[in-house]
């Protein structure tokens, strides 16, 4: 999401959401990461809950970041992990096996091997607001070349008609998508087309 969507008039909002929705109809959005970013607890929980049925009811998993406690009040599908270990493993003993639970913010194999050991369902690569650098790029490649937990690879900077074939099964978009509105879906579909996704 944008980073000050809820600093936007209500008819920008209404314009983005709108937006938003037309992404999930193409029916290529498999997973919405609601980024907390600065927002308290009381505009957090309202931007989720705006956001919640578009996506699911297009079979698009809503996930909350960094926010355990709140995904079975707010009906998400599950949690991504940035912060740590304990903290993820904190997170998969509360909500596992009914929710997702997803790790983030590794920066070593060693990292990547414990989240995956302690359940991870999928481990994800870089940052929703950075172009990865070589070391996240060549940790997701060794990622899903040799395990089968799925992979994400965050590349939200770099536009859609310039980013390369990856090995990871998934790819975060970001600016890259919301910087075409109002035409994200039509970008979406030409980026899946030419990575061959139907």
């Amino acid at each position: 999401m944008p980073e000050n969507l809820f600093e936007q008039s209500l008819t920008v909002r209404k314009e983005f959401l709108h937006t938003l929705q037309t992404v999930f109809q193409t029916g290529l959005a498999s997973v919405c990461l609601i980024e907390r970013h600065n927002l308290s607890d009381i505009d957090y929980q309202a931007l989720v809950l705006e956001i919640a049925p578009l996506a699911q009811s297009h079979e698009c998993a809503l996930l909350l970041d960094n926010s355990p406690a709140l995904v079975r009040d707010l009906k998400a599908d599950g949690v991504h992990i940035t912060s740590g270990q304990r903290e993820f493993v904190e997170a998969a003993n509360a909500l596992k096996p009914d929710f997702i639970v997803g790790a983030g913010n590794i920066n070593s194999r060693h990292e990547a091997m414990l989240r995956g050991e302690a359940g991870a369902d999928y481990l994800s690569f870089g940052a929703p607001g950075q172009t990865p650098d070589t070391g996240q790029l060549t940790l997701a490649d060794w990622w899903a070349e040799m395990f089968e937990i799925p992979c994400v690879l965050f590349h939200p900077l770099t536009p859609l008609d310039r980013l390369v074939p990856i090995r990871c099964e998934f790819i975060g978009l970001g600016n890259n998508l919301w910087s075409v509105l109002p035409d994200a879906a039509a970008a979406i579909r030409r980026f899946a087309r030419g990575t061959g996704v139907s």
